[in-house]
């Protein structure tokens, strides 16, 4: 299932942030967008018909140069995101390792990490 907002930035040079999550994309309805993304070199123009999918937990900056602005925020749910993939691949190997530092009479003293 996805979820699509329309927003209209109706303000001229006035950026708007949020923060994006897993599976969302911005689509250019009408004008020209100005996306800025953290730790990115470069700026992005997109014009109506563009697509750009966002990178998960990035700072994203948008506003529009003359005129309104409309674009379409989507987002596509999954039932996990590869960051929480590989927390819950460290947590078993973590466990997996605890299991092996045993013997018969019980698990060892260790330093915790």
């Amino acid at each position: 299932m996805r979820e699509l907002r329309t927003f209209e930035l109706d303000q001229p040079g006035q950026p708007v942030s949020w923060c994006a999550r897993q599976g969302q994309s911005v689509a250019v309805l009408e004008g020209l967008l100005w996306l800025t993304i953290e730790n990115q070199l470069a700026d992005f123009w997109l014009q109506a018909g563009a697509v750009y999918a966002l990178p998960e937990g990035a700072r994203v900056w948008m506003s529009g140069e003359a005129g309104p602005v409309r674009f379409v925020l989507s987002e596509t749910s999954a039932s996990l995101s590869l960051r929480r993939l590989f927390a819950l691949a460290r947590a078993l190997l973590r466990m997996a390792g605890r299991a092996m530092h045993t013997d018969a009479y019980g698990a060892s003293p260790r330093a915790s990490c």
